[in-house]
């Protein structure tokens, strides 16, 4: 098991998400191949940071899963349009 720690960011003007949102929309895009077993997120007015806990091969694999979950979290949620995915950065 593998921790990834991740952070969005928002526009000035994007409306805040809160908390159980944030949650929501990543939980609704983890199918099984993504290994997530665990998520913590903190939202603030700049956007959230959180952690996630994946099963994985390696560090490489969990944080490039970690970012097709959140990319298809912005994607998919209104709440998060024009939020940017920050951390992780491409590998």
């Amino acid at each position: 098991m593998h921790l990834v720690e991740f952070a969005f960011t928002k526009p000035p003007d994007a409306p805040e998400a809160s908390h159980d949102a944030l949650l929501a929309a990543l939980w609704a895009v983890c199918g099984p191949d993504d290994g997530v077993e665990h998520v913590r997120v903190h939202t603030s007015r700049a956007g959230a940071r959180g952690a996630a806990f994946l099963l994985a091969p390696d560090g490489a694999h969990a944080a490039r899963r970690c970012r097709a979950v959140c990319r298809r979290a912005l994607a998919g949620s209104p709440v998060l349009r024009g939020w940017r995915l920050v951390r992780p950065a491409a590998v």
